[in-house]
């Protein structure tokens, strides 16, 4: 069964009388004019999970051998030795938590259903590592049973709002992302995302009191805004509000900021995917926007600050790029960096594309021509510097600590570091109509040993592989066909969709 589209997430009583529903919480405001009881996200979440499991379900099933009968809903106690569950959860703990990424789990007493979150994760990342077709499988059927206990929770008045709940809807995106396979995985994702989002919303400020509400708050919300950038759409007013009420916190409050700027990244690219505003209001946001950005790197780079890093020489380490790595002042500040290089890379495209289809209307002087792409080079080096200081280079033997969390933060800004590399490599066949340039990809650009760029972007697809073969990430499988020419697509530089969800494909 193909994917059919986004269920409907309004009410159930708005979904009968086929109107427009605004999603309020506690109850919409149809129902409350009408005074009628209102279902809110829970009739969506029904809906939602419902119709990922049916999916996944037949998915998981089509991988079974042809002499398992069990259903892919059904219990999977058996297939699972205590040796090998026990090991998933340990791959978990070690690959998956860090400092800085999903240490609320320290916090929290799994029951049923977060276990079979954990484990199906950790099973799915083993099974990448080690070609394991029949521990897919098993790890699919993990996420099956994880997918109908958390719909189960959903519909409790009281375990929706429970920690462990939303654990859950967060883990069962991160498992999209170990397992990615098409736009389907695409889609799935962004419903784990939109369901995490509403049941943020719907437990209210007061989570951001506890240690456990505030650490989940942050991790979740980076998937948001992951979302909302790729998607060109706003973040929630709520997301913002609450960023901006948690309380001044030396390690989290730089991550906090950044996110705020984030959420005006977003803004701007949504009001240039929809028209919403005239380009001079644009380029007005994107100055003040971009010299924000800044006055924040400077700010952590001040002496003393614990987001600060220096470039050190080191031709002999396994974690430097062209014998350069970056020394924080804390290891997960590169994660804000990368994030802080990715903003950049899209505002500037953004700022480029409104002024070259509103010259000369516009009554500002534009910058040089190079002024852009220079810009953006300055982060492709710093990303490529950065993530090498996280994963490694080519000479790393064993993936680290934390390495699927390391992972799941890199590729987006490897991938950013890619087109920005495609863009200098690539020539440009047409201008979109919002004024960026349109590049065609259908050549193997990162083979050509005496051109910089070329090597550069062999270097990072080798980084994609290790992180997809050796991490265990399939996320990172589409970003090599794509930035090795495998996709054959045109490729929009002022947009921002990932490759597996471009239309425009060539024949092969």
């Amino acid at each position: 069964m193909v994917y059919t589209g986004r269920p409907s997430s309004g009410c159930e009583n708005c979904r009968k009388a086929k109107k427009r529903c605004d999603e309020g919480l506690p109850a919409c405001s149809r129902c409350v004019r009408l005074g009628k009881a209102c279902g809110g996200y829970r009739d969506f979440s029904q809906l939602m999970f419902r119709d990922q499991t049916a999916s996944v379900t037949r998915r998981a099933s089509a991988l079974s051998d042809s002499s398992t009968s069990a259903s892919g809903s059904g219990p999977i106690t058996r297939q699972l030795t205590p040796e090998k569950e026990s090991r998933a959860r340990s791959f978990f703990f070690h690959h998956f938590v860090t400092t800085s990424h999903l240490i609320f789990l320290e916090g929290i007493s799994p029951d049923e259903f977060l276990i079979n979150s954990i484990t199906a994760c950790g099973l799915a990342a083993l099974a990448n590592r080690e070609n394991d077709v029949a521990g897919r499988d098993l790890a699919r059927r993990y996420y099956v049973q994880a997918i109908s206990a958390t719909n189960s929770a959903l519909q409790h008045p009281r375990r929706v709002r429970e920690d462990n709940t939303l654990v859950s809807i967060y883990l069962l995106g991160i498992f999209e992302r170990l397992t990615w396979e098409n736009r389907a995985s695409v889609q799935t994702w962004k419903h784990h995302v939109r369901g995490s989002v509403q049941v943020l919303q719907l437990r209210g400020r007061n989570q951001l009191t506890t240690r456990t509400g505030a650490a989940l708050f942050r991790d979740i919300r980076t998937n948001i805004i992951t979302n909302a950038l790729w998607c060109e759409e706003e973040l929630p007013d709520f997301l913002v509000r609450w960023t901006q009420s948690l309380e001044y916190n030396e390690m989290h409050t730089p991550g906090d900021q950044l996110a705020v700027l984030a959420a005006r990244a977003a803004a701007i690219r949504s009001a240039f995917r929809t028209g919403s505003k005239e380009d001079r209001e644009l380029a007005a946001a994107a100055s003040m926007l971009e010299q924000d950005l800044h006055g924040w790197s400077e700010t952590m780079n001040a002496t003393g600050s614990m987001y600060s890093f220096r470039d050190t020489i080191d031709w002999d380490s396994s974690y430097a790029w062209n014998g350069t790595r970056h020394e924080y002042g804390i290891p997960q500040a590169y994660q804000h960096w990368n994030i802080w290089r990715s903003l950049m890379i899209l505002l500037s495209r953004t700022q480029e594309a409104v002024w070259r289809r509103s010259w000369p209307q516009l009554t500002l002087t534009p910058p040089r021509p190079e002024h852009f792409k220079a810009a953006r080079n300055r982060m492709v080096t710093e990303i490529c510097v950065g993530t090498a200081s996280a994963v490694g280079n080519d000479n790393i033997a064993e993936p680290p600590h934390g390495s699927i969390s390391i992972a799941y933060t890199v590729i987006l800004p490897l991938f950013l570091a890619g087109t920005c590399l495609l863009e200098i490599l690539a020539d440009p066949v047409s201008s979109s109509s919002g004024g960026s340039r349109v590049i065609q990809v259908d050549q193997s650009f990162h083979l050509n040993p005496k051109n910089q760029f070329s090597t550069q972007l062999s270097w990072l697809i080798q980084r994609f592989d290790y992180i997809a073969d050796e991490i265990g990430v399939g996320w990172a499988v589409p970003m090599t066909k794509f930035l090795s020419g495998q996709g054959k697509m045109f490729y929009d530089l002022g947009r921002s969709y990932e490759p597996e969800i471009k239309e425009k494909l060539f024949d092969n």
